[in-house]
Parts: C-alpha cells; structure tokens; sequence
C-alpha cells in the first residue's frame, strides 16, 4: 500500500465540506457525551459499524452506497440494542456497550479477513478520501442537518438527561428515549465520516475538539460552538497538510486536533495551565 493511497489522490474541497459537515454534526454531540461520561462511546461505536460495512461489501462488492446503508444499520443496531439493555439496569452502560461492539468488531473482522484485501480493511479502519464523492457529501451533509435540527428540539431534554439520568427516569420525563435518540445520532455521524475519514479517525474529529472546548468554555452552547471551531480547524489544515505531504487525512486531521488541545489545555481562558500559574493568580488577585 502506497503512502499515498489516501493521501495526495483525494479531491480538496470535496474533503473540506465532508470535514466542515462532521464537525457541525459530530462535534456537539461530543460535547454532549463528555458531559454524560460517555467519551468512549463513539469509539465503540466505531467499531460497531463494521461488521455492516463487511456484510454489504460481501452482498454487493465494494459499492459505496450499500456499504454506507449496511454500516448505518449496523450502527443502529449496536446503538439501540446497547441503550435499551443499559435501561435495564441488569449490567452497566459501559459494559453493555463494550459486549456489543466487541461482539460486532469481532464479526467485522471475521468476514472481512476471509472476503476482503488488506486495502478495503484499512480503508474502512482509517479512511480513504479520494472516496468522498457526491453521494457521501450528501450524506454528511444530511447527517449534520439532522443532527443540528434534533439538537434545536431537544437540547434541554439531552442537557437534562446528561446532568441527572435518573431523575430524569424518576420524574417519567423521556430520558430513555432522548439517550437512544443521542446514541443514534452519534451512529449516524460517524457512518457520515467513515467511508472519507475512517471509523476510527470519525471519533477523534468528535471527541478531541469536544474535550478542547471545555477550556475555553463552561456552558454547553460555548463548548459546542468552541468544538464546532476547532473540529473545523482541525478538518481544514488536516486536509491541506495531507493534501500537500501525501498523507492520510484522517490521521493528519486528529493529530491536528491534538495539537489543538494541547493548546487550549495550556492557554485556555477557562482553567487553561497558564491561568493556573502560581504568579498569575497572585497578580490576578
């Protein structure tokens, strides 16, 4: 495999509106999944979506489109099935997530060792740019409008049930569904990203903005625009550094993200290192 199998052959401003379209999606919702302690959900999710993704490359070959239909439902299923066992009570959030997406990884990985090149698994593992066509921007773009359109309605539901679950249960409010609709949405944002960015590096540009952001900001409106921001950062100079070194995309944006983090962590105007200086906050003082 070429150094710049995903690299120097993908479309730039193709890959910078998918970039733009995951980080308006994918970013709040990490905001949201700090907030409930549920940082790595995404990552099993992530996984989760493969053995979809096997499945249809099986049926129908390597068709971006069935590929992109079996990962959403797969996605679906480990998302709903891992939310309503959680409800339960019957076993932790966590280790009901973590039997799913093991399960679901492991049967990824089994039919696509025995039916699939080396390429299509890393493909579908780390990204392929140059396979972020007309019909994966749409459905980006779909994934963020929906995302966006779901947290105008219920913002205060998911906030709620972020803060306080069993209150929420408590009080007969929807929380059970408001989580589940949250657990789809993330679902649905990483499927949006993986077939450009990988199911892997998807997490990274959700997370690591998401978790920068709560050095510049406390309430959840300035998080997730601050997240919105540095996802955007990240994707645009990720993109360009792949673009112009052969790269791949995915890495070099979630490293970019990294780097961004690191910054905000030291510089940040809310609890940033810098604020935290000994001399600083005598002189503040």
């Amino acid at each position: 495999m070429s150094a710049v199998h995903a690299g120097a052959e993908f479309a730039l401003p193709m890959a910078l509106a998918g970039g733009l379209a995951l980080a308006l999606g994918g970013a709040p919702l990490g905001v949201l999944l700090i907030a409930r302690r549920m940082s790595l959900v995404g990552d099993a999710l992530s996984h989760g979506i493969l053995p979809g993704a096997a499945l249809a490359y099986l049926i129908a070959g390597p068709d971006p489109f069935a590929m992109t239909v079996g990962a959403l439902i797969a996605g679906f299923v480990v998302a709903g099935l891992s939310s309503l066992l959680a409800r339960t009570k019957r076993m932790p959030e966590d280790a009901a997530f973590a039997v799913f997406y093991l399960s679901a990884l492991a049967l990824g990985v089994l039919i696509l060792g025995r039916n699939a090149n080396a390429e299509v698994v890393f493909d579908l593992l780390f990204g392929a740019a140059k396979g972020l066509d007309a019909t994966a921007l749409l459905v980006s773009a779909g994934a963020a409008t929906a995302t966006l359109f779901a947290l105008a309605l219920f913002i205060r539901g998911f906030l709620a049930e972020s803060a306080d679950p069993v209150f929420m249960r408590a009080s007969g409010l929807p929380g059970g569904w408001l989580h589940l609709l949250l657990m789809l949405l993330v679902a649905l944002n990483l499927v949006a990203g993986f077939r450009a960015f990988g199911a892997l590096m998807t997490v990274g540009l959700m997370m690591i903005p998401a978790a920068a952001s709560r050095f510049w900001a406390r309430s959840y409106i300035g998080q997730a625009g601050t997240a919105v921001l540095i996802s955007a950062l990240s994707s645009g100079a990720g993109l360009f550094l792949a673009h112009r070194f052969g790269a791949e995309p995915g890495a070099t944006m979630t490293l970019t993200a990294a780097s961004l983090f690191a910054l905000s962590a030291l510089v940040g105007s809310n609890n940033g290192l810098l604020q935290n200086l000994p001399g600083r906050t005598h002189l503040e003082g």
